[in-house]
């Protein structure tokens, strides 16, 4: 069952109006049902379905029984746990790990897992043994990974919001791509649960600015034995998002005068919105941190290829398998083998060198409220643009590198970023731009996300895809 007005009410619409029972909670987990069955397979976003969990919806929560999706990098008991790859094949979670629990504790109903490469490795979500998941906006790209699947499913109505992670711009390439918004969080903010490698958070992929607010409330905070104090903050971010946005000093970059190639269109996407913001009030004026950009970007490349490593054998052990061409393609074997090869002394000089530089980025700071900079250095990268079968992690990397250069930041310094789905090139193709705060500050983001949201809207463009 299909109720045509649901697609227009983002998930804080849908919760009052079954608090009010203008909705039943029937209604509503019937229409996403119904939609995923439309649209998925076209896009391939919903990898395993899980709607036995509608019989445990509870609308006396505080998520109301929403309809969610985890991504199928996090485990949920008695679903399949796959990372994306064929080592996996078999493999049934014993148990909820720390990001599922507290989503169903909050009461929503988790109708699927979504699709992720290759134990989230790529920008692309292309995995060979789960097949590649397609843009809504137009099925020849990718939706950008390594959300890939919550982002598509987002974008045509499959769910309200999705489940993210993001070690590199998993969340914010996909809501670029997507025409979503995608915050990642302050490292610490939510419990880290996947040992792939340290830079990671979780949290969500939305349409609307303020359902990820509350999202990341109920997330937020440490599970016993993290490694990172959560960082400390005021009221909730559900209350915050509803401030208005103090005037802000904001540095901006769209040409990166040759230091790397970017698409006319990705320009074009940046310097729009920084005319918007000035538009709104804003101080807007061309900076970037002075520090050491490619050598960063190789130290962030050796302690992820290191994590990554462990953690495919890892994985591999748990399910009983070793890690050969054949279990696992070239790309992840060929991964394990650069890890093996980097030493201790190689290890620690990298994490030395991202924490030194690190702080640099962060005393930019000082001067200025927030960063904004391209999200990816081109549009949606064509389907096809990564095989883990065929390619070598090091062409993988390179490939990653030109594509992607800038979301790793963050991710190293630990700073909240997003990507705010602000224009469209002339494919109709979406291109997010991207915001980061300093250390701990969501609230400036979520505020000025707000007013972007309010000053150019973009839930009217979905029903182009819908």
């Amino acid at each position: 069952m299909e109720i045509a007005e649901i697609r227009n009410w983002d998930g804080t619409d849908l919760k009052q109006k079954l608090r009010n029972e203008e909705l039943s909670l029937e209604e509503v987990l019937g229409h996403f049902r119904s939609v995923i069955e439309r649209r998925n397979p076209e896009l391939n976003a919903v990898v395993h379905k899980t709607y036995e969990e509608i019989a445990k919806a509870d609308v006396n929560t505080p998520l109301a029984g929403l309809p969610f999706l985890i991504k199928d990098l996090n485990a949920m008991q008695g679903q399949p746990l796959s990372y994306g790859s064929k080592v996996m094949e078999g493999f049934v979670a014993p148990g909820d790990d720390v990001i599922v629990s507290r989503y169903k504790k909050a009461g929503l109903t988790i109708l699927g897992k979504s699709n992720t490469p290759e134990f989230g490795f790529t920008p692309a979500t292309e995995s060979n043994y789960l097949g590649y998941t397609k843009n809504p906006w137009d099925v020849r790209y990718s939706p950008g990974g390594s959300s890939g699947g919550a982002a598509a499913a987002v974008a045509t109505g499959m769910v309200p919001f999705a489940h993210g992670s993001d070690g590199g711009g998993s969340i914010r390439i996909p809501a670029s791509n997507c025409g979503l918004f995608g915050l990642k969080p302050t490292r610490g903010r939510t419990p880290f649960s996947t040992r792939l490698n340290s830079f990671a958070a979780s949290h969500a992929i939305t349409r609307s600015v303020r359902d990820s607010a509350w999202l990341l409330d109920i997330l937020e905070g440490p599970q016993t034995g993290d490694l990172f104090a959560t960082p400390a903050r005021g009221k909730p971010f559900s209350e915050v998002v509803q401030e208005e946005v103090r005037p802000l000093r904001i540095a901006y970059l769209a040409d990166f005068q040759g230091l790397m190639e970017i698409d006319r269109d990705v320009q074009d996407a940046v310097e729009s919105t920084a005319h918007l913001l000035e538009s709104l009030g804003h101080s807007v004026e061309i900076a970037f941190p002075d520090f050491d950009l490619h050598r960063f970007m190789d130290a962030y490349v050796t302690v992820w290829v290191l994590g990554g490593a462990l953690a495919v054998q890892e994985a591999a052990a748990a399910n009983g398998r070793k890690v050969t061409t054949s279990t696992v393609g070239t790309m992840l074997s060929t991964l394990v083998e650069k890890g093996k090869s980097f030493s201790a002394m190689e290890y620690e000089e990298a994490r030395n060198f991202l924490a030194s530089e690190s702080g640099k980025v962060h005393q930019f700071f000082d001067q200025y409220d927030i960063l904004l900079h391209p999200v990816t250095m081109k549009k949606a990268l064509p389907l096809g643009s990564y095989d883990g079968e065929k390619n070598t992690i090091d062409e993988i990397l390179a490939v990653s590198a030109e594509y992607a250069h800038l979301t790793p930041i963050t991710n190293a310094t630990g700073q909240p970023s997003m990507s705010v789905p602000l224009y469209w090139n002339s494919e109709n193709v979406p291109i997010g731009s991207h915001f980061t705060a300093p250390f701990g500050d969501e609230a400036t983001l979520f505020q000025l996300a707000a007013q972007l949201e309010q000053a150019r809207p973009w839930w009217s463009k979905y029903k182009e895809i819908e």
